[in-house]
């Protein structure tokens, strides 16, 4: 039976090149949201994990996470999705392709190479358009290629939905991360790293039914549920604990130094990030919780 967790699984939930949602006008009560209240003895920071790309039945969100939003002076995300700019993208062509006369082809193994073929030509691409690029862009190319093929968007995504509603309202906006942070990362592992995810991600394409579950996890505030999609061994392969820990938990540790001096100040904070990033012992709500911060699930 295959692994119920894979590499785009954790992509989906941790890694800012996209994102995505739109409106509904059904209106949504869960018992519990996606959403903590993180307090110090001087202002609050709220707490909200982020699906970074989705579809229309996501909105519109539980009181409690626009409530939380509306009574915050700053938002902070991962990066700006909004302000990417040519500089950005030019750096992703010159990180993700390979020196010219060079190909995936040429870097991959014939059986590799055929089942990327395979997949991308079930999702409408032919390998052609992406045989200039290193295995990290292939792979994201394949975890947005999939999502939009189950029907969800990189339009509207909740990291993007507030940072949309951040520049109208003129709240400040603070970035934990940067795109060239989040390139470098994907860019920065080594060509049999990057060849060991293109290939679980292949083989262990997430179904729609998966997918379905992650939303319902998120949309229910199940943190057990969501600890095992983001957390589970992906493939069983002991070479990707280096990727899941460089994903996830260095991260984390990197978040968390920011959130605390967001909780030394006496304004209040609204943070979005990736859902991973919330759950586990490493995990950005356990770790402020063992500093000795008032962690509450709304």
């Amino acid at each position: 039976m295959k692994k119920y967790t894979t590499i785009l699984m954790i992509l989906i939930l941790v890694i800012s090149l996209t994102a995505g949602c739109s409106n509904s006008d059904d209106t949504k009560g869960p018992e519990k949201s996606f959403l903590w209240e993180i307090s110090s003895e001087s202002t609050t920071v709220y707490v909200l994990g982020s699906i970074h790309m989705a579809s229309a039945d996501l909105y519109p969100f539980a009181d409690a996470i626009e409530d939380a939003y509306d009574i915050s002076q700053n938002l902070a995300v991962e990066v700006d999705i909004t302000g990417i700019d040519m500089e950005v993208s030019n750096m992703l062509l010159i990180k993700g392709k390979y020196p010219t006369g060079e190909t995936l082809r040429d870097n991959i193994s014939a059986d590799l190479y055929e089942k990327v073929d395979e997949v991308l030509g079930e999702l409408g691409w032919g390998i052609f358009i992406v045989n200039t690029f290193e295995p990290w862009v292939v792979t994201t190319t394949i975890e947005e290629l999939q999502m939009t093929s189950f029907g969800y968007s990189s339009d509207y995504g909740i990291d993007t939905h507030f940072l949309n509603r951040a520049h109208e309202e003129g709240k400040d906006i603070i970035e934990l991360e940067s795109m060239e942070f989040q390139i470098n990362l994907l860019d920065g592992f080594s060509d049999e790293i990057q060849i060991l995810i293109l290939e679980d991600v292949v083989e262990n394409m997430a179904t729609k039914k998966e997918i379905e579950s992650l939303f319902d996890a998120w949309e229910t505030g199940d943190v057990t549920a969501m600890e095992n999609i983001a957390l589970d061994d992906p493939s069983g392969n002991p070479e990707l604990v280096p990727v899941n820990e460089a994903f996830l938990d260095e991260r984390n540790f990197g978040m968390v130094d920011k959130i605390e001096d967001f909780l030394k100040d006496d304004e209040t904070y609204f943070v979005v990030v990736g859902a991973a990033h919330l759950v586990g012992e490493n995990g950005i709500i356990n770790l402020l919780g063992e500093k000795g911060y008032s962690t509450e699930q709304l």
